[in-house]
């Protein structure tokens, strides 16, 4: 083994170890070299996962953008007296939620500026019923299509007629479909026919 500037005598004996194994299998082997390549591996190795956390995080932020889009281009002019609103579909208690709101307004500075916005939306979603806030946009809107048709005298409101109206919204068929499962299970609406729904 050639000479070092590290002095392998001082390390500890597990290093020592390794130089003297190394040395037996490349005479032209350098401590100081391995460390060198091994910090650089591990910096690359750090890089590739800051790129997909990187990634991570922006693909939510669209994702809570795309809710924000959705919330906004909600008329409010579609609310009906007899209509369930998102905190209904999730059953949050809304003595908790102001409460909730106001620990976060008090929150530090510090704190508030590294959150996103919407984040105290995402807050208000009970983790024992769905934190999905994709399923609880969704759910808002399809309870909105079925009271609507309901207030124009309607019986019920077909599934047709509720994949043609939140596609309007951007909200896909997938999300439509995982919708009507969580409100039919939390019993929030009924299918009265083939397809055709009514809510509670």
């Amino acid at each position: 083994m050639r000479d070092n500037r590290l002095h392998v005598d001082s390390l500890p004996a597990e290093v020592q170890k390794l130089c003297e194994v190394m040395a037996g299998i490349d005479p032209n082997w350098s401590l100081e070299d391995w460390l060198r390549n091994q910090a650089i591996s591990s910096l690359e190795l750090i890089s590739s996962e800051l790129e997909v956390e990187l990634k991570t995080a922006e693909q939510r932020l669209k994702r809570i953008n795309d809710i924000k889009m959705r919330i906004s281009n909600v008329p409010e002019n579609n609310e009906h007296p007899n209509q369930m609103n998102l905190f209904d579909c999730f059953s949050i208690e809304y003595d908790k939620s102001i409460i909730g709101l106001g620990s976060r307004a008090v929150s530090s500075e510090e704190e508030y500026t590294e959150s996103h916005p919407v984040s105290a939306f995402l807050d208000l979603l009970p983790n024992e019923q769905g934190d999905d806030p994709l399923l609880a946009v969704a759910c808002q809107n399809l309870l909105m299509v079925i009271d609507g048709e309901l207030a124009k005298g309607k019986n019920h409101a077909t599934l047709e007629l509720i994949v043609i109206e939140l596609d309007k919204s951007g909200i896909s068929f997938e999300e439509i479909d995982e919708a009507i499962e969580h409100l039919l299970m939390s019993g929030a609406i009924i299918e009265v026919e083939d397809d055709c729904f009514i809510t509670i």
